[in-house]
């Protein structure tokens, strides 16, 4: 009988440690997104599932304008970046419906256009800053195209052979699609705007 109780009260030891530390890991997973933070979402935004998100601290990233007495400190952390809100005491969410995400250059050449980039909505940053925005672009690139510019191989009665050359001005058809893209998939870009 002695070891049943033994074995029952390491048991029940363990199993506190266990609800103790899982409790500890799971607090602590929702303090360590730090607020600012974009993530792909795989879900779909439509119903209620724009509440559910809220109520977890995240946002949707369609350009939206909330109070800055709403979500105090993630307006601290964006400001005006994204553009600025048409309204006072508002600020902007970026709006990232249809785009990719790159990261800032910050000086390691290599978005060779850094400098040339605009904001991505009325009031936002420039150049190599976060924020801003570059329009679609294919590198510059041409083609090669050879053809035989003929050759006269007899001449004339009592003339020389000559040669002859044609000079043409070509270009390739355009082909391909609307615009220059990898594969992808669609997600939804969600910001963390509070720890809840």
């Amino acid at each position: 009988m002695n070891r049943k109780r033994i074995f029952g009260a390491i048991v029940a030891f363990l199993f506190a440690i266990t609800l103790t530390f899982s409790t500890e890991v799971n607090a602590a997973s929702a303090d360590t997104v730090p607020i600012g933070t974009i993530t792909a979402y795989a879900g779909d935004t439509n119903g209620n599932a724009t509440g559910l998100l809220a109520a977890q601290g995240w946002l949707i990233c369609n350009g939206e304008e909330y109070p800055i007495d709403d979500y105090p400190e993630l307006n601290s952390i964006i400001g005006t970046y994204y553009g600025t809100a048409d309204r006072a005491g508002y600020f902007k969410l970026p709006d990232l419906r249809g785009r990719f995400l790159r990261g800032v250059d910050a000086g390691a050449n290599r978005d060779p256009d850094a400098k040339d980039r605009t904001y991505s909505a009325k009031g936002g940053n420039t150049g190599d800053r976060v924020g801003s925005a570059q329009a679609d672009a294919f590198k510059r690139h041409s083609h090669k195209i050879e053809f035989n510019s003929g050759r006269q191989s007899k001449g004339n009665s009592g003339g020389r052979r000559g040669k002859y050359q044609e000079g043409y001005d070509l270009s390739t058809n355009g082909v391909g699609g609307s615009e220059t893209r990898p594969k992808n998939i669609y997600v939804n870009w969600i910001i963390k705007a509070s720890d809840v």
